[in-house]
């Protein structure tokens, strides 16, 4: 991981590369600049996953729902306060950052399907509970693709291969792969 971020650090740096960069002072360049901006992110990406993974497992199942909650509070204000970029209104803009809810919601969305699946009495082959996890699923999408997002759609439709994982019937899947395939062909 350390060396996927260095190398993307690194890649970032040569592309904005600018004469002039040695004599800048040291806090313009953490401010004004694309690779001063990541450096900052991956600082605080490292503090925070350090605090994450020492936090016990129990803190994250407790709080799975309300994270989930306020990803889908934040997917639907990002529709009326948001910061439109590249077509999709999407982001919150704060000072020289942008935030992106949909990253929230993944974390959320990834931790109440977890704690759902988790628990003793749940069987994926029910109908019922099948219909919970697609709605857990299906509300954030639904948001999302009103934006539109497309990248941040396909990851949360890529949380459907644990739900094969954990046993539930390929037929989904099938019907789903084969209406995809129906709808580009019919293009």
């Amino acid at each position: 991981y350390l060396s996927l971020v260095a190398i993307g650090w690194m890649m970032i740096y040569a592309v904005g590369y600018k004469q002039g960069y040695d004599t800048m002072e040291y806090s313009e360049f953490m401010f004004k600049t694309s690779v001063g901006k990541q450096t900052v992110f991956i600082g605080v990406a490292i503090f925070l996953s350090l605090i994450i993974f020492s936090i016990d497992a129990k803190f994250w199942r407790v709080f799975a729902y309300p994270l989930y909650a306020l990803g889908i509070v934040l997917l639907m204000l990002v529709l009326i306060f948001g910061r439109e970029i590249n077509g999709a209104k999407a982001w919150f803009s704060f000072g020289g950052f942008g935030f992106q809810p949909a990253e929230i919601a993944k974390l959320g969305t990834a931790l109440a399907l977890s704690s759902y699946l988790s628990s003793p009495s749940i069987n994926l082959k029910d109908s019922r509970t099948q219909m919970t996890v697609f709605s857990l699923l299906s509300i954030p999408i639904f948001f999302i693709m009103l934006q539109p997002d497309a990248g941040s759609m396909l990851i949360f439709i890529s949380f459907s291969i644990m739900l094969y994982r954990e046993g539930l019937s390929p037929l989904p899947y099938i019907v789903g792969i084969s209406l995809i395939t129906i709808f580009i062909l019919a293009l």
